[in-house]
């Protein structure tokens, strides 16, 4: 404790050196802006000619500048040499008003002005500082604490313990009291021979602090003086510290400070009565405080009320079980130091801030005196009063706003830190907590200025009662907690009805926040009194009255807090145990109707609709669409078959979305929405299954659709028929929906749908003509190609391009793809049929060339590259075609079988020349130039061949056949260029 108060007695000396320091920096601050004038002055001078210059040599200098009179003009004057401006007499400048840049006459001496003090050096100022101002005062302390050690060390070592017995010690310190005093006031009434007010000062301070000391010994130590009369003792030096810190100024009142706070650490080796204690502290700071308001010295009073705050934690800390009296001393010491003191001492722009922190301060004070005085009802006593005072000063300014709320969390968390109350106590002390709180934030709540912190206050004291209460009781009976949850429900409604009529209602949240904590109370109560599968209902009913009390208060936040309820209902639907045989019937159906289940869900179902019919917020309408409609399917998971399940998120979707015809799209779009997942859901293993061949059959591995979700009955009912209901509906309302959502939700219906059909397509070929791949892959694709193309041809030629697009390129792209790539009968082994030219070769390269070259017909500009890139693929396809059927006619049905006979090989080479010659006269006739090009790379291709491998494995006339037919295609083509190539050269050069 001593190394506390030697650190109070160091701050104290830094408080007394900042404040010197800004008085320094004051006069030089002053300094500076006079050599900023005189500055100013000098570089406002002219330059003189040198024959001015000579003859003001030959006269006496004068000063380089002059400092203007008040009320006289400027006149600036020439240079002077450094060494005669020390001898300048100080005369006052006088200057001619001719002009506003002048020169004297030389003749006529200038007089110059007195001069000033030069502004003080660094060194100079530090000297003063430490060696002039800082030691008087430090002296002062340092005799205030030598009288207290003097003592302190008589009892300590007992030393002359038989010459200063205990009473000649304490005359001894009075008596050096006084003589300190006296001499404060001799060196004050010298002043003129003493020349210094440091010195008085510090003499009073250090008799202040040693009058305070020899009491404290007096009746705390030695007990020779009884309570009573050391406190009028100590009121007596109090008096006299009050006047000589008027008498002698702020020295002296902090030295006062400094020693009366730590004469009793400097004389505690005793255990110290702590109501005399409180008594000596309170007297010392509030005769400070006065002292401070007097003088006008804030940091007095604030260094006071740290003191004795350190004092008031120290004398709770270091008494475990304080008695009546001394709690009553201490709580006393403790309202006075947070309430009366700071009113008293605190003045000016920053006492609300002040004053609050001291009020914060006291009331954590009194919460630690209840906690460590084992929560006795005369320690809930003094924290009630407290506060009770702190409602009180926040009802009297408005700067002590903050303290009602600090003690209000000091109250609840004193509350939950109370170990083992009793019902009776915890009930009497929680309730009149409870008004103290409750009553002026009530009175308050709607007053200007508005304030949202007050609202959650009182929200704040509505909801803690019940976690308090189940905290320390946990046995208590449902009903009593629910009545606890009531009267917490009445008090935030008693909020809201207090400002029913309020101008202002509507302009914030506070109306929201007492509904939503009024509406989770009257829940937790009624969950705590019904029976437990009715929890949703009853908080569904809750949100559906918040609803309707958001529509009569015209606040739409009260929607939105109402919305929250609905979403809390259904975490209470599927949080309950009910849920555990609720949930599973989602996916499994219902072997049999659970009327209580059903009610249940039909119930927050139609809480849900309610508010997708009657909020007013666009956002809220979509969720309790959302809601209404998945709480919807789940009724009906209650009652209904698996089958029949799987059908009702088609059935609701179509009919959400017909209800569109009726009402806007925006009433309906959220539920169809979700019926529209709730439909995907139910979709998704038979599209994942049916993915999962497909991304293997573009590995070349033909789709085997063994899953069980590829069967008829679930392609039906999970896919076809709910892609059917949602297409139609959204093609029956094209007119009420925007563009992008009918496209999307078509396309979403047609992709689902073709998944389908495709599926069934499969299942029906392989049951008439079998799963035998060899034999039936190209009929089952062809056939399958064909009527995708052929839909789409016909849909195009009635003017449906929207859905001959999809139907004509997915055809074509699986007739390439699977026909032509990764199937292909050149290499894929699969029967084309025995007879040339009447076999599946034809309808396999055709279709693909039909679909290809009605693609340009599907867009109302085609670009530019797609015409080059359809004649490339009609070429690939003939070339393909020519091949193939060449090959069928050495090998038959199975054109992979391995093997090519001369006579084969030499009918490529001839075809591959046919090839040319064809492709070359098409191009002609056509002025195509891609086919053209196309000519002379199947020549150049043909004439490789010859040369590089039909020649090289051809003995005589073969060899010799090879060439001439080589030859003579080869002069063809040249001949046919030259001749009718000519005339094109100039007509593409003049259109080009």
């Amino acid at each position: 404790m001593f190394d506390f108060f030697a650190f109070l007695a160091i701050i104290t000396l830094f408080i007394l050196l900042m404040d010197t320091r800004s008085r320094l920096k004051r006069s030089e601050a002053m300094w500076k802006d006079t050599a900023k004038r005189i500055g100013a002055l000098q570089q406002g001078r002219t330059v003189v000619t040198a024959a001015e210059k000579a003859a003001q040599d030959v006269a006496t200098p004068v000063p380089e500048t002059a400092v203007p009179v008040r009320g006289e003009p400027a006149v600036a004057f020439t240079a002077a040499p450094p060494a005669a401006m020390s001898d300048m007499a100080p005369e006052t400048a006088k200057a001619e008003p001719a002009s506003p840049v002048a020169t004297p006459s030389p003749r006529k001496k200038a007089k110059a002005p007195a001069p000033s003090e030069p502004p003080r050096s660094l060194a100079s100022r530090f000297e003063n500082l430490f060696g002039k101002t800082l030691p008087i005062w430090a002296g002062g302390l340092t005799l205030a604490i030598a009288g207290v050690l003097i003592v302190r060390y008589a009892i300590d070592a007992g030393f002359f313990a038989r010459v200063f017995t205990p009473g000649v010690q304490i005359v001894t310190g009075l008596l050096f009291g006084i003589a300190l005093i006296g001499g404060a006031e001799y060196a004050w009434r010298n002043e003129a021979k003493l020349r210094d007010v440091r010195v008085p000062q510090a003499l009073s301070g250090a008799g202040i602090a040693t009058l305070y000391a020899a009491i404290m010994v007096a009746a705390n130590v030695y007990q020779l003086v009884g309570p009573l009369l050391a406190f009028f003792t100590l009121a007596l030096v109090t008096a006299a510290a009050l006047g000589l810190s008027l008498r002698f100024g702020p020295p002296s009142a902090l030295l006062g400070l400094a020693g009366g706070l730590a004469a009793p650490a400097m004389v505690g080796a005793v255990e110290p009565n702590v109501p005399l204690l409180a008594v000596y502290l309170a007297l010392t700071i509030a005769g400070l405080a006065g002292v401070a308001k007097t003088r006008r010295w804030p940091w007095l009073a604030l260094a006071a009320l740290v003191g004795g705050a350190g004092w008031g934690v120290w004398m709770v800390l270091t008494s475990a079980a304080l008695d009546t009296l001394a709690s009553l001393s201490t709580g006393g010491f403790v309202l006075l130091l947070a309430i009366a003191v700071p009113m008293l001492g605190y003045d000016g722009p920053r006492a609300a801030m002040l004053r609050a922190a001291s009020a914060i301060v006291g009331a954590l004070q009194l919460a630690l005196l209840v906690g460590y005085g084992g929560f006795a009802p005369l320690h809930w006593g003094l924290f009630a009063l407290i506060a009770a005072a702190g409602q009180w000063l926040a009802w009297r300014e408005r700067g002590f706003a903050i303290v009602p709320t600090i003690s209000l969390f000091l109250s609840l968390a004193l509350l939950a830190a109370w170990p083992d109350p009793t019902p009776f106590w915890f009930g009497l002390i929680g309730l009149s907590l409870l008004a103290i709180h409750a009553g002026p934030l009530l009175a308050r709540l709607w007053a200007v200025p508005r304030e949202l912190r007050r609202t959650w206050e009182v929200c704040a004291l509505a909801v803690a009662p019940l976690p308090l209460t189940k905290w320390h009781f946990w046995d208590i009976a449902d009903n009593s907690l629910a009545l606890v949850a009531l009267g917490g429900a009445l008090l935030a409604a008693a909020g809201i009805a207090r400002g029913w009529r309020a101008p202002d209602r509507g302009s914030d949240s506070r109306v929201a926040w007492l509904a939503a904590t009024a509406g989770a109370l009257l829940a937790l109560a009624l969950l705590l009194i019904l029976p437990m599968w009715t929890a949703p209902l009853a908080v569904a009913a809750i949100a559906a009255g918040l609803l309707f009390f958001g529509k009569a208060a015209g606040d739409r936040r009260i929607e939105r807090v109402a919305t929250g309820f609905l979403a809390a209902a259904v975490v209470v639907l599927v949080a309950t145990p009910l849920a555990l045989d609720e949930l599973p019937r989602l996916i499994e159906g219902a072997a049999s109707a659970d009327s209580r289940a059903l009610l249940r869900w039909i119930g927050l179902a139609a809480a849900a609709l309610l508010f997708a019919v009657r909020a007013e917020g666009a956002v809220v309408r979509r969720i309790g669409q959302a809601a209404a409609a998945l709480l919807v399917y789940g009724a009906c998971a209650q009652f209904l078959p698996l089958r029949a399940l799987m059908l009702v998120p088609a059935l609701g979707g179509a009919a959400a979305l017909l209800a569109a015809r009726r009402v806007r799209i925006d009433r309906v779009d959220a539920a169809a929405a979700s019926f529209t997942l709730l439909g995907l859901g139910w979709a998704a293993l038979p599209i994942a299954s049916w993915i999962t061949e497909a991304l293997l059959s573009l590995a070349a591995l033909p789709m085997q659709l063994e899953s069980g979700l590829l069967t008829a009955e679930p392609l039906l009912l999970r896919l076809l028929l709910p892609a059917l209901f949602f297409g139609v509906s959204l093609w029956l309302i094209r007119d009420s929906v925007p563009r992008w959502l009918r496209i999307a939700g078509i396309a979403l219906a047609g992709t689902v749908g073709g998944i389908a059909l495709h599926a069934f397509y499969r299942l029906g070929f392989a049951a008439l003509a079998g799963d035998d791949f060899v034999a039936t892959g190209i009929v089952q694709r062809l056939v399958w190609e064909g009527l995708l193309i052929g839909g789409g041809w016909l849909a195009l030629r009635r003017g449906m391009t929207g859905l001959a697009r999809p139907l004509i390129l997915a055809g074509t792209a699986h007739a390439l793809l699977y026909g032509l790539a990764l199937h292909n009968p050149l290499w894929s082994a699969q029967a084309v049929g025995a007879w040339p030219l009447a076999n599946l070769l034809l309808p396999l390269f055709l279709l693909p060339w039909f679909g290809l070259t009605r693609i340009p017909a599907l867009f109302a500009k085609p670009p530019a590259a797609l015409d080059r890139f359809v004649q490339v693929a009609v070429m690939l396809l003939v070339a393909g075609f020519a091949w193939a059927t060449l090959r069928q006619f050495f090998h038959g049905t199975l054109l992979a079988e391995g093997g090519v006979t001369d006579a084969e090989n030499i009918l490529r080479s001839i075809l591959l020349l046919a090839l040319a010659l064809g492709f070359l006269l098409w191009g002609i006739r056509t002025q195509g130039h891609d086919w053209r090009i196309a000519s002379l790379v199947l020549m150049i291709g043909a004439a490789g061949k010859v040369f590089l491998f039909d020649a090289s494995g051809l003995e005589g006339l073969a060899r010799i056949g090879s060439f001439v037919a080589l030859g003579f295609s080869l002069i063809g083509i040249g001949w046919l260029y030259s001749r009718q190539l000519a005339p094109d050269t100039p007509r593409e050069s003049a259109t080009g």
